[in-house]
């Protein structure tokens, strides 16, 4: 079996996908009743030692201090910073406490909050048009665009270039390593084939892109436009984007799921404006309270308010009733809010995660950034959940809204569809109608929507979801539980001659077709019943994971002249597969079923960095081998199987993991993967 290590963590290709998932998913996370430190009016945050107590409290919970290797926190209100606060350690290892004025922590795409503000401060200037095709600030870079619409400055700021690659296939490496920002963008540049501003999708590209604009225009490097025109009009001394030897010795170790150290490495490109800041706790509250002042800190003006005010105005949303994307900001958690208007922006990198929380109304900002990815995501939501129900609890009742309309079934039916995350290809909802409202399916299970409005729904929770038409009302785009982008509704798919409507894998065959996965096959058979190969398999995964194939010879000699080789050799890079003793893959051969749990738990673990303890959950019965057990023990526990796995009465299936994967059955698995 081969298992990831540290060493080849920064392997481009792990990288490339690892990063689409390092914001992507935005997993629900149980409630938690107590409340931290003592009880504050919803007036906000105002007495520096009661946010203290606060948030001593809220790090000291037990769901919340085993996670932790080390953390800063700032809350400002007003002018005013009223803490900035290390909790737990820099390193885990020397035990070298987290100092909010001193210790560096990787802020990833808070940069890109950044790097929106040097393009205004540009557009103040007179030397950029938001609404102008970019074309004109490229210093000749071509970017192809058959839209017939033109490609703007505020498309790529708010996340709706339509370019078909949002990611490049490294963004971190070793740390002597040089990539300079005009090397990078124009290696990596993509294609527009979305009509820009009609869908939004989560792009660290079109960031890099704004950094290499706005230094084609400034006449300067970009980090030194950051750090002349806004670090030091703002006294953030300590704020960088350029990982130089004395950052290095002063950055915060990054740690991994496990808690375990990992090794510093630079960003590419080396001054990364998708991802790049380097801060402390204390110069990113200098930071917020110049937000929060209309640009202002004391006498210093680094924006004008109507700037800021534009940056904080979340101007592309699929619905009015759900809050969308700003110029460097967006709102990742509404249903946390409290009827609260907030603008935020995460970040993540290898080893660290942050978030950023503005309340302009209130004049409010609460920031934190981890040094360890375990847990992050719900500690970060934890967090701000807990943060507004202690200074802005709500004032509405709980529960659902009330509707303003009810459809019926039938009424409700042209929603009905599989839609695809337009970022995550594998990441999809299938939607299906209900009179006054829709059953939704997707990797976190079944949930239940009631309608509220005309193509807006409400699940129990709170969270929202909606739908938009295209221009010839035609419903298009699909938004709910992930917040890095929307999803567009696929084409009914053509139909195989062998797998008729009430075939009890149709839904599964349809949705690997409609995929796209089988395109490399038969176009009128499918052969439900007949075993799946190693080659396909692999292939179809690869397809569903939608990363660029690798261009290297495949390493397998019995695998070159098959049809899939280009994605064998891809899953071997990023450390999906291996060979045999002989150095073959075999790639006729059936794929058995637990060789195919084990592939897709490498995956898993690859995509989220950790698997947890839910592999443990899973009650197996039948026979399999000890190097499969772990991987079909998480096949199991996440369901990633059809109608013929069943379970016993005591809950317990047997896998039959020894047995041929047929082509049904791997396409249940690809419909319930992730």
């Amino acid at each position: 079996m081969r298992i990831f290590t540290h060493a080849n963590l920064h392997s481009p290709r792990r990288k490339l996908l690892a990063a689409v998932l390092s914001a992507a998913m935005i997993f629900p996370s149980a409630a938690y009743a107590a409340e931290s430190g003592p009880s504050a009016p919803p007036t906000g945050p105002s007495d520096p030692r009661e946010v203290e107590s606060f948030l001593d409290g809220f790090f000291d919970r037990p769901d919340i201090r085993p996670s932790l290797a080390g953390a800063v926190v700032a809350v400002v209100q007003d002018d005013r910073a009223l803490l900035t606060k290390g909790y737990g350690y820099a390193d885990a290892i020397s035990r070298a406490p987290v100092d909010p004025d001193a210790t560096l922590f990787r802020l990833a795409s808070i940069s890109k909050t950044f790097t929106a503000a040097a393009v205004m401060q540009l557009a103040e200037q007179g030397k950029v048009d938001l609404d102008a095709d970019v074309g004109g600030y490229l210093n000749g870079l071509s970017i192809p665009n058959d839209t017939g619409a033109p490609l703007t400055l505020k498309h790529l700021m708010t996340h709706t270039s339509g370019f078909d690659r949002t990611e490049a296939a490294a963004d971190e490496g070793e740390p002597e390593e040089v990539y300079p920002l005009a090397d990078f963008v124009k290696d990596n540049a993509p294609s527009v084939v979305r009509r820009p501003g009609e869908a939004f999708r989560y792009d660290n590209y079109a960031y890099n892109l704004l950094g290499y604009i706005v230094q084609n225009v400034a006449g300067q490097p970009f980090e030194k436009v950051e750090a002349d025109r806004i670090f030091a009009p703002l006294g953030m001394k300590n704020s960088s984007f350029v990982l130089t030897p004395d950052i290095r010795k002063r950055l915060a170790t990054p740690h991994d799921g496990a808690g375990e150290p990992l090794p510093q490495y630079a960003t590419f490109p080396n001054d990364s404006p998708d991802g790049g800041l380097i801060s402390t706790g204390s110069d990113m509250a200098r930071f917020m309270i110049a937000m929060l002042n209309g640009g202002k800190l004391g006498a210093v003006s680094f924006l004008s308010e109507r700037s800021v005010r534009e940056m904080e105005r979340l101007s592309v949303s699929i619905h009015p009733d759900i809050p969308g994307v700003g110029y460097g900001f967006e709102s990742t958690y509404p249903n946390l809010a409290n009827g609260q208007y907030v603008v935020d922006k995460g970040g993540a990198a290898t080893g660290f995660q942050s978030h950023l929380w503005l309340l302009p109304e209130r004049r409010t900002g609460l920031f934190v950034a981890l040094n360890s990815v375990r847990n992050a995501r719900t500690i970060q939501s934890e967090l701000f959940k807990s943060f507004m129900d202690h200074y802005y609890p709500t004032t509405k009742p709980s529960g659902e809204s009330e509707p303003s309309v009810s459809q019926t079934k039938e009424q409700l039916a042209r929603l009905e569809g599989i839609y695809r995350d337009l970022r995550l290809q594998m990441w999809h909802y299938d939607v299906s109608a209900i009179d006054g409202g829709l059953i939704v399916t997707d990797s976190y299970g079944e949930h239940r929507l009631k309608q509220v409005k005309e193509l807006l729904f409400e699940d129990e929770d709170g969270r929202r979801a909606a739908f938009k038409e295209d221009g010839r009302g035609n419903i298009a785009y699909f938004a709910y539980n992930k917040a890095d982008s929307w999803s567009e509704k696929l084409p009914e798919p053509k139909r195989y001659d062998d797998v008729p409507a009430d075939h009890p894998y149709a839904k599964y065959i349809y949705y690997v077709r409609q995929q796209g996965l089988l395109d490399k096959e038969d176009a009128r058979a499918y052969r439900p019943e007949r075993p799946i190969t190693r080659a396909q398999f692999v292939g179809q995964l690869m397809g569903l994971a939608d990363t660029p194939l690798s261009e290297e010879q495949v390493l397998f000699r019995d695998a070159a002249n098959s049809p899939y080789a280009a994605e064998i050799q891809t899953a071997l890079e990023f450390g999906l597969v291996s060979g045999t003793a002989r150095g073959a893959f075999e790639p006729d051969r059936p794929i058995t079923r637990q060789e195919a749990a084990v592939v897709l738990s490498r995956a898993l673990l690859l995509l989220f960095g950790s698997i947890g303890a839910e592999p443990l959950l899973a009650k197996l019965k039948g026979d399999t081998d000890a190097w499969a057990l772990e991987g079909v023990q998480t096949a199991v526990a996440r369901g990633y199987y059809g109608p013929e796995a069943v379970k016993d009465a005591s809950g317990a299936i047997d896998y039959r993991s020894k047995q041929p994967l047929l082509r049904q059955e791997a396409a249940a698995m690809f419909y319930r993967f992730p």
